[in-house]
C-alpha cells in the first residue's frame, strides 16, 4: 500500500484485504500460510497519465486496483481496473500490456463527453450519466467506438444508486430506437426505479399501475431487438403486482 501512496499522482489509496477462496486451496496448511492480496481503490489527481497507471500495475503485484480521477483538464472524471494476468509483478523488461493503453485511451476519449462518469473493467465499459437526456449520446459514442461484441452500458445515477441501465452492446444489445425509447420513459417518468433495458428483457419498478402500463405500451410500441424480447413492470414495488408484454408487438401490428 505504501509503494502506491508514494506513486506521483497517486492522492490516496485505500484496500480490501483478502486471502485466496478456501474452497480450491489444497490443504489446511496452504491456506494458513497463503499471502493476503488486496482489492486497491488508488484515488489520483485529474491528468494522470498512461506512464503512471502503468507505474500503478507495477506495484499490484497479485492484487487488483481502480485507479480513479477526478473531472479536470477538460475531461469527466474516469475509472480503470487493474490486475495481473499472471498473478505477479511484470519484470521490468516486460512489454507494456495492451489491455492497459487499450483501456486508457478508452476512457479517457470518452471522458471528453460532458457530465459523465467512465468506468471500464476488464470484461465492460460503463458511461455513468447524470440525468436520461445524457442516455442517447453516451450510447451512441459507445456503439461507434466499439466492437459490438465488447461489453458495454449506461447508468443514469452513480456507483452505487442508479435508477436506469441500458446495454448497448455485448451480448444483448439494443438499438438507437429503444435508447430513444428508455430515454422517453425515464425522462417522463422520474419515479421510475430499478428500469434496466436490454436485447432479451426489459424491466422496471413504478409508484402506480397507470405508469407500469405506460411502461409496457411504451415498449410494445418500439420495434423489439430480438425475437421474445419481454418488457415487464412492477407496482407499488418490487414485489407488488406485475404488467407485461412482448416488445415490438404493437409495432409488428400497426406494419401488418
Amino acid at each position: 500500500m505504501k509503494r502506491l501512496e508514494a506513486l506521483p499522482g497517486v492522492v490516496a489509496v485505500t484496500a480490501r484485504y483478502w486471502q485466496p477462496d478456501d474452497s480450491h486451496c489444497v490443504s489446511r496448511e496452504y491456506l494458513e500460510t497463503a499471502a493476503w492480496s488486496a482489492d486497491f481503490t488508488v484515488r489520483v489527481r485529474s491528468g494522470f497519465s498512461l506512464e503512471q497507471v502503468r507505474s500503478v500495475r507495477a506495484a499490484l503485484g497479485p492484487s487488483t486496483a481502480t485507479v480513479t480521477a477526478p473531472a479536470g483538464h477538460d475531461l469527466a472524471a474516469w475509472e480503470l481496473d487493474l490486475a495481473n494476468p499472471s498473478g505477479a509483478t511484470p519484470a521490468p523488461s516486460a512489454a507494456p500490456l495492451t489491455v492497459d493503453e487499450r483501456g486508457f485511451r478508452l476512457v479517457t476519449a470518452a471522458a471528453a463527453l460532458p457530465d459523465v462518469t467512465v468506468a471500464q473493467q476488464v470484461a465492460s465499459t460503463t458511461i455513468r450519466v447524470r440525468t436520461p437526456s445524457s442516455l442517447p449520446a453516451a450510447a451512441a459514442w459507445l456503439r461507434a467506438h466499439l466492437d459490438g461484441d465488447d461489453p458495454s452500458s449506461v447508468y443514469v445515477g452513480t456507483a452505487k444508486t442508479w435508477t436506469t441501465y441500458v446495454s448497448v452492446t455485448g451480448s444483448s444489445p439494443v438499438s438507437e430506437t429503444t435508447v430513444e425509447t428508455a430515454t422517453r420513459v425515464a425522462a417522463a417518468d422520474p419515479d421510475v426505479r430499478r428500469f434496466s433495458v436490454s436485447g432479451s428483457l426489459v424491466t422496471a419498478v413504478v409508484p402506480t399501475e397507470r405508469q407500469a402500463k405506460a411502461v409496457v405500451a411504451a415498449f410494445e410500441a418500439t420495434p423489439a431487438d430480438a425475437d421474445g424480447q419481454r418488457v415487464s413492470a412492477w407496482w407499488p414495488d418490487g414485489n407488488g403486482t406485475e404488467v407485461s408484454g412482448t416488445v415490438g408487438s404493437a409495432a409488428a401490428r400497426r406494419v401488418g
